[in-house]
């Protein structure tokens, strides 16, 4: 208790002294180099993830997978990882710096002074920026830097069109259906490269794009580039070349596919046509470029709240393990870092409370779950760090994960050295 009172009362203060100082006279932007090294997103060397016996799998090779049918789905039970040594990487973190690792909570930029109390001790992996941040972000987020013990990745949702956090600090860019008929692939990725630099010198080192949906359903709209998935692909393609070559990392949504949901995830939990009917349309663009192991190394995938007959069920897709640790890494190969979408939309916070979700979501594969706010995190960590302390195949996946992010960070050696 007397930990969370002194937590709340650093916050308060932080978000005090910097609104004091926004108003009196503005704060300074630095165009010193991070203290703590930013994340390096272009060549992650990431831990391979849990295979279905349990022991640590080797990398996807990436080689060209067909669109056969899932076979011997693992199950959550199956793919927990046995209780293994500490990796070298991980062995100067607690147990909670550990989970800190594989949340990522959003916040607002007025929030970015309470964030800081969290990152100065080490519980705070990354952050993705809601609102319209101003033309202070960029300092705000090198003081983030300079005060972690740990580097923060940020990310942001930059598509294009209604979803673009940094419209008016960067200026607007096209959505992506005003994209496809305005531009061809080359000239969207040229864009993107120019973007995603401008992006990157804010500070930021994921962008949540392209959206590879198919299909313009609910809660997607001009989101998509087409309901054809081949210009899908061309276009998505173009745009995370973009990032990349830019230092960003894309992270394709909303696998395996929203397009055709029936809902908009924020407010219900969709379903979609089977399995069997995305495999020839909304899982085309997955398949064509997560095959090219170029965008295991370079890029993630954020899995969606969706419900798909034939592989989910009832299940949201988000805490599935026969839709990530099946389709995604066992049967497209992908091994790159896997994110949820917002642990706390709709889709999931009607039928799930947001503390099992969490467990459930890291059980069925995935590495970084997105919180829906600064408030989120306390309670996350709290749970996930009793309940791995408590669990040693539980503790197992944490470590796993935790690994893989920081190594996507550039820190797989964090450690070394360490007393």
């Amino acid at each position: 208790m007397l930990l969370c009172l002194s937590r709340i009362v650093s916050v308060m203060t932080a978000l005090l002294i910097v609104a004091i100082l926004a108003t009196a006279c503005g704060l300074v932007a630095g165009d010193d180099a991070l203290v703590v090294a930013a994340p390096e997103v272009t060549a992650p060397a990431l831990l391979p993830f849990p295979d279905e016996s349990g022991a640590l799998a080797e990398e996807p090779a990436g080689t060209s997978v067909e669109l056969a049918p899932t076979a011997a789905v693992p199950t959550a039970e199956s793919v927990a990882p046995t209780a293994t040594a500490v990796p070298d990487v991980l062995s100067c973190l607690s147990t909670r710096r550990r989970v800190a690792q594989v949340l990522l909570p959003l916040v607002f930029q007025p929030e970015l002074a309470g964030a800081r109390v969290f990152a100065q001790d080490g519980e705070l992996g990354a952050i993705g920026l809601l609102g319209e941040p101003d033309d202070q972000l960029k300092s705000e987020l090198q003081a983030l830097q300079d005060a972690a013990f740990l580097p923060v990745m940020v990310a942001s949702d930059e598509e294009g069109g209604s979803v673009q956090r940094l419209r008016f600090l960067l200026g607007p860019i096209p959505s992506a259906a005003a994209s496809t008929q305005e531009k061809t692939p080359e000239e969207v990725r040229n864009q993107w490269v120019e973007y995603g630099s401008r992006v990157r010198d804010q500070g930021i080192h994921v962008v949540f794009g392209p959206v590879l949906d198919v299909g313009s359903g609910p809660g997607i709209e001009s989101r998509s580039f087409s309901a054809d998935p081949a210009i899908v692909t061309a276009y998505g393609r173009a745009v995370a070349d973009g990032l990349i070559e830019a230092g960003v990392m894309p992270v394709f949504k909303h696998f395996p596919g929203h397009g055709r949901g029936s809902a908009d995830s924020h407010l219900e939990l969709p379903s979609t046509p089977s399995l069997d009917e995305l495999r020839t349309s909304d899982l085309v663009p997955y398949f064509e470029l997560l095959t090219n192991s170029a965008y295991s190394e370079q890029a993630a995938v954020m899995v969606g709240h969706l419900a798909v007959p034939g592989l989910s069920g009832e299940l949201p897709t988000s805490l599935s393990p026969e839709t990530i640790t099946g389709l995604l890494r066992s049967e497209l190969g992908f091994g790159g870092l896997v994110f949820s979408d917002s642990i706390s939309m709709q889709a999931i916070v009607d039928g799930y409370g947001t503390l099992e979700a969490l467990e459930l979501s890291l059980r069925a594969g995935t590495d970084v779950i997105i919180l829906g706010s600064l408030a989120d995190l306390t309670p996350a960590l709290d749970h996930l760090s009793l309940l791995a302390e408590a669990d040693a195949g539980f503790g197992a996946i944490i470590d796993n994960r935790a690994a893989r992010v920081l190594a996507a960070k550039g820190q797989s050696n964090f450690c070394t050295g360490a007393q």
